[in-house]
């Protein structure tokens, strides 16, 4: 843990692959454990940090508060912005607020396996050490979605995040 807090200190979002399925994102995040978890559940907080590059907007959200629940955070472009509307989906497997939880996720439309999602939340002394360890299908899957410029649009919603929670 020590490492992972040295390697994430003073960064923004941080990408480790991990055998050749699995890849570990991390960012110190300012804000206590419980603001980040609850900045993870609220609905109306996800629609002002959960966007990804700028000119998205959520146009729904569906939180999974207990395990066996579904989960949905749907996108449109504003307007004047290319891109098409598209949706995460998933369960909730795992929950031990306000520090673990572990989820499915799959893009709608999309074919092919759902990856599974564990987030963990580790508080420090200026902040939260948030690590979200995905693992996917096989290598090929990984390497294509990280290609998609995930992890800018991941840092982009953190910073935003980061904003919200210095704002309580």
């Amino acid at each position: 843990m020590a490492d992972l807090r040295s390697f994430a200190a003073g960064h923004g979002m941080d990408t480790q692959l991990l055998g050749q399925t699995q890849a570990r994102f991390i960012r110190v995040i300012r804000g206590s454990v419980e603001q980040v978890w609850q900045a993870h559940h609220d609905p109306e907080l996800l629609k002002r940090w959960l966007l990804g590059p700028d000119g998205w907007m959520m146009s729904e959200v569906t939180v999974a508060h207990a395990v066996g629940d579904t989960y949905r955070y749907a996108w449109t472009p504003e307007p004047g912005v290319e891109g098409e509307p598209f949706a995460l989906t998933g369960e909730l497997k795992e929950s031990a607020p306000p520090h673990r939880e572990v989820t499915t996720e799959s893009m709608e439309g999309f074919p092919g396996p759902a990856t599974l999602n564990e987030q963990t939340l580790t508080p420090l002394e200026d902040g939260t050490l948030l690590t979200l360890v995905i693992t996917y299908a096989d290598a090929e899957m990984r390497d294509s979605i990280l290609a998609t410029g995930m992890t800018e649009g991941m840092e982009t919603s953190y910073a935003r995040l980061e904003a919200e929670v210095l704002r309580t």
